[in-house]
């Protein structure tokens, strides 16, 4: 049956190092939430994630974990090709909720990739769907921004997925959103490229952070808690939209109602 509103979660879910926390939080959501946008998800062997990341407690099974809690749901996860272990997206649509196409395609592939440890450059995908609600198709894009252990600042990588990404949203017809963690802050080039015309909803909505206290900087007052956002085209209605307070990750849940 087709809604007359859809109600959407994005979260970086932090591979799953406060899974204890997270696990009853996605099964809560799970009763009033249509769409959910996760990133660093991972459906990876343990053995091989432990050893690229041995100080690190992550999920492998972090996807499968979500999916049991998220029964009226169904599940896709970007999987990389070359690597099934990697880190990546992951996006759980209840059912009954019409989904014409679910895809994905990569933004970025650095020249040096890396995993381990706490030096991540890995390649990063966008993942979309397309849904059916009032008589229309909505595109949802779900996107992870390249992190390079460092400043939040421009770059060339940087600019170059800001242009990958607006022009694929260029080529979408009707209404369309994305959203995630972009790692990027609101005064970057980069992010103006990709809500250039479109409604930004974290700076709309003055927004002072994304992050919870569970980010290793978020007493630090000259580190900006800023990373994840919501775009949205203006023929999206926004019902509502706010930062949800549970500290499930070092990532803040956004919430947004839209028509």
């Amino acid at each position: 049956m087709e809604r007359s509103t859809l109600k959407l979660i994005t979260l970086n879910c932090w591979g799953g190092r406060a899974a204890d926390k997270l696990l009853p939080f996605m099964a809560e959501k799970g009763k009033e939430i249509d769409v959910f946008c996760l990133q660093e998800m991972f459906d990876a062997d343990q053995k091989e994630l432990d050893e690229r990341h041995p100080d690190m407690p992550l999920r492998g099974d972090l996807y499968r974990r979500v999916r049991e809690a998220l029964p009226d749901h169904f599940g896709c996860f970007a999987y990389f090709d070359d690597n099934a272990n990697r880190m990546s997206l992951a996006m759980f649509i209840r059912h009954g909720v019409r989904v014409r196409s679910i895809a994905d395609f990569i933004v970025h592939r650095p020249d040096h990739p890396q995993e381990t440890g706490s030096a991540v450059r890995s390649s990063r995908k966008l993942q979309h769907a397309t849904i059916a609600l009032n008589g229309r198709d909505v595109t949802v894009a779900n996107y992870h921004g390249l992190w390079v252990n460092g400043p939040k600042t421009d770059n060339p990588e940087r600019m170059q997925q800001g242009e990958r990404i607006r022009a694929w949203l260029d080529g979408v017809a009707g209404p369309k959103m994305i959203c995630g963690d972009f790692n990027l802050l609101p005064e970057n080039a980069s992010l103006r490229t990709v809500d250039a015309g479109l409604r930004n909803l974290v700076i709309e909505t003055g927004v002072k952070s994304t992050r919870t206290p569970l980010y290793r900087h978020y007493e630090d007052p000259a580190e900006p808690n800023f990373a994840d956002y919501v775009i949205v085209s203006p023929d999206v209605e926004v019902k509502d939209f706010k930062v949800l307070p549970d500290a499930v990750s070092d990532h803040a849940a956004l919430y947004l109602e839209f028509a």
